[in-house]
C-alpha cells in the first residue's frame, strides 16, 4: 500500500519539474525601457548653414528706382537672425512759452524717429529632401516729403503740408520654401501714396 501511494506523488513531482523547466526556457520579453533607449540615443541631424539674400526693390511702373540687398548667414536649427539698420531722424516740434512780460515766444525742440530696415530670419530643414523653409519678417520705413514725385494714382493728398515729412512703412511676414540655389519673388505690393511697387526677392544657397 505504501508503494502504490508513492507512485502518484512521484508522477506529480516529475510533472512539476517539467513545467518549471519549460518556463525557464521561454524567451524573456524585452524591457520597454530598453527598447526605447536606442531611439532616444539616435544622433540628431547636424544643422545646415544657409546663405539667404533678401533684396528690397522699388519700381515706378517699369523703371527701377532702388534695389537694396541684405545677405544673412543662418543655420537650420530654428535660431533667429536679427538685422537692424537705420538712422534716427530729427522731427522739429514747436511749442510756445510766455515770458515775464506776457509775450509768447516759439521754442523748437526735436523728437527722433528711427527710419530704416529691420529683418528677422530663421530656417528649418523639415522635409530632409533638400527643401528648406525660411521664416522671414521684414519692416522697411523711409522718409517721404517731396510732392513732385507723388502720382495722381495715389491717395487724395488734399490738406497735406508740402514741407512736412511723411514716413512710409512696409511690413510683411512670410514663410517661403526653397531649394539650394533657388530664387523667388516673395512679395510685390503697391504703395498707396506714390503708386510705387515694392518687390522682395529671396535667394537661398547652402554653404558648403
Amino acid at each position: 500500500m505504501v508503494r502504490r501511494s508513492l507512485v502518484p506523488l512521484a508522477v506529480a513531482l516529475a510533472l512539476a519539474a517539467l513545467a518549471s523547466t519549460g518556463r525557464a526556457q521561454e524567451t524573456p520579453k524585452p524591457d520597454a525601457a530598453k527598447v526605447s533607449e536606442p531611439a532616444m540615443s539616435r544622433p540628431k541631424k547636424a544643422p545646415v548653414m544657409l546663405r539667404v539674400q533678401i533684396t528690397i526693390a522699388r519700381y515706378q511702373a517699369e523703371r527701377k528706382l532702388a534695389s537694396v540687398p541684405y545677405t544673412l548667414l543662418l543655420t537650420t536649427d530654428d535660431r533667429k537672425v536679427r538685422l537692424r539698420m537705420g538712422v534716427e531722424v530729427p522731427i522739429p516740434v514747436t511749442s510756445f512759452s510766455k515770458s515775464d512780460d506776457a509775450k509768447s515766444s516759439a521754442v523748437t525742440s526735436f523728437q527722433y524717429k528711427n527710419v530704416g530696415t529691420n529683418i528677422d530670419c530663421w530656417a528649418e530643414d523639415r522635409s530632409g529632401d533638400g527643401l528648406f523653409q525660411v521664416g522671414l519678417s521684414v519692416e522697411n520705413s523711409s522718409i517721404y516729403s517731396s510732392t513732385d514725385a507723388r502720382t495722381t494714382g495715389g491717395l487724395n493728398e488734399t490738406g497735406l503740408a508740402p514741407d512736412r515729412p511723411m514716413f512710409r512703412t512696409f511690413n510683411v511676414s512670410l514663410n517661403p520654401t526653397l531649394r539650394d540655389g533657388q530664387s523667388i519673388q516673395a512679395v510685390a505690393s503697391t504703395d498707396p501714396v506714390t503708386g510705387e511697387v515694392v518687390k522682395i526677392d529671396v535667394t537661398l544657397n547652402v554653404v558648403k
